[in-house]
């Protein structure tokens, strides 16, 4: 997960706050796992970073692995 956020040049982790409703700032601090993503905030993730960042990474005590 950190790994793709520094991939991102500050414009887009701006766009990607927007786009999920959140700040730059708090995404950050998900992405360094200093913070937990909401359940939502989690799906918003996972589908503004086109699978990515998936919600099983940002939240595996919600969301458990599924074997498909």
């Amino acid at each position: 997960m950190k790994s793709y956020w520094d991939s991102l040049t500050a414009s887009e982790q701006e766009s990607l706050a927007m786009a999920s409703g959140t700040s730059r700032q708090y995404l950050r601090l998900i992405f360094n796992g200093y913070k937990k993503a909401g359940f939502q905030l989690a799906i918003s993730i996972e589908n503004l970073t086109h699978g990515h960042v998936t919600k099983q990474q940002l939240r595996p005590d919600i969301y458990a692995r599924s074997n498909s």
